[in-house]
């Protein structure tokens, strides 16, 4: 019998590791990002690296030119798929009020906007914009925004391309202005160019206190989901959080996913990200913070532009996923 008894308790072990390994195995969820993995997008992969989204079998998608994360994230929910996206808040805004799209946004990256304004000229004000602007297609708003409801007569927006990092035609000027991420491009023009320019941000020179790089998914996703919305959000922040703490780890792990990234530039972004999504608020409420004022102001900016009137902005997000994951 004891013998036997040996048996049954392995056998009782060797169940119990089992059922632990097929609990171990949650939801499948995919995230689509906004444009090629790279710092912006770092709290995803590193997430999945160090284990930050727990049981949740995580996908993570890059994007890139001409590829729009709200319909690639609609296009996996119709299929039947938990998914979520990052895109900016007035896309979000519009799919939802010209296509009825059910997105909702359930936490911002930036709590302030990126975006920076490259020109040849000194500018006193957003009035003294005037000419050809080079912008990323479907990042448009703010400038016309900023700019005010004639926009139409005083600027001519344009794709933004050509190497280095898309600002090649505004350095060869061939535009007067061009948009230019402050992790990014900045720091590109900082290196590349030696004439005198002059750099504007959108958020501290402008004024437009839009947050950015949202984080959404469907109403319905929401419904059946929200544990594991709630999960996502938190392995999202914890990867963040530990990309900061850990900037070189970070780059590596970006490395892995995207071989061509350049380390030290992706590294030398970081401190500007920092500068946006650690801030009063999200030290107090955590990273991926939901600033139902900020939403208040991108309402009203963009209906004084004649963008977009009337959206039921309340709508567009939910406070209920607060990530819990201090800076």
């Amino acid at each position: 019998m004891g013998g036997l008894k040996r048996v049954l308790v392995l056998m009782a072990a060797l169940v119990l590791v089992v059922a632990t390994g097929v609990a171990a195995q949650g939801p499948r969820v995919s995230v689509i990002e906004a444009w090629f993995i790279h710092n912006e997008s770092m709290g995803d992969p590193v997430g999945v690296a160090k284990g930050f989204f727990g049981n949740l079998q995580v996908t993570v998608i890059g994007g890139g030119p001409g590829l729009s994360p709200i319909d690639r994230v609609m296009a996996k929910a119709r299929a039947g798929e938990i998914v979520l996206g990052v895109d900016y808040p007035y896309n979000i805004l519009e799919a939802r009020e010209k296509q009825k799209l059910p997105l909702v946004v359930v936490a911002h990256d930036f709590q302030k906007s990126a975006i920076h304004l490259l020109s040849w000229v000194p500018l006193k004000s957003p009035r003294d914009v005037k000419g050809t602007v080079a912008t990323w297609i479907g990042y448009d708003k703010q400038i016309k925004a900023m700019i005010g409801p004639d926009w139409a007569a005083r600027i001519k927006v344009v794709n933004q391309q050509g190497d280095p990092a898309t600002i090649g035609a505004w350095m060869q000027k061939k535009v007067q202005f061009a948009h230019a991420m402050g992790y990014n491009e900045v720091l590109v023009a900082k290196r590349e160019v030696k004439e005198k320019y002059y750099v504007y941000s959108y958020a501290d020179d402008f004024g437009m206190k839009w947050p950015e790089n949202v984080l959404f998914t469907t109403e319905e996703i929401i419904r059946k989901y929200p544990q594991v919305i709630q999960q996502f959000v938190a392995g999202h922040y914890q990867g963040f959080q530990y990309a900061f703490a850990n900037r070189q780890e970070a780059a590596d792990i970006l490395f892995k996913v995207n071989k061509n990234l350049d380390k030290a530039h992706e590294i030398a972004g970081m401190d500007f990200l920092f500068s946006i999504m650690v801030t009063a608020a999200t030290k107090t409420n955590g990273l991926g913070y939901v600033d139902p004022a900020a939403w208040e102001q991108l309402g009203k900016d963009l209906a004084r532009a004649g963008l977009l009137k009337g959206a039921k902005i309340t709508a567009a997000y939910s406070t209920k996923f607060a990530s819990g994951v201090k800076p």
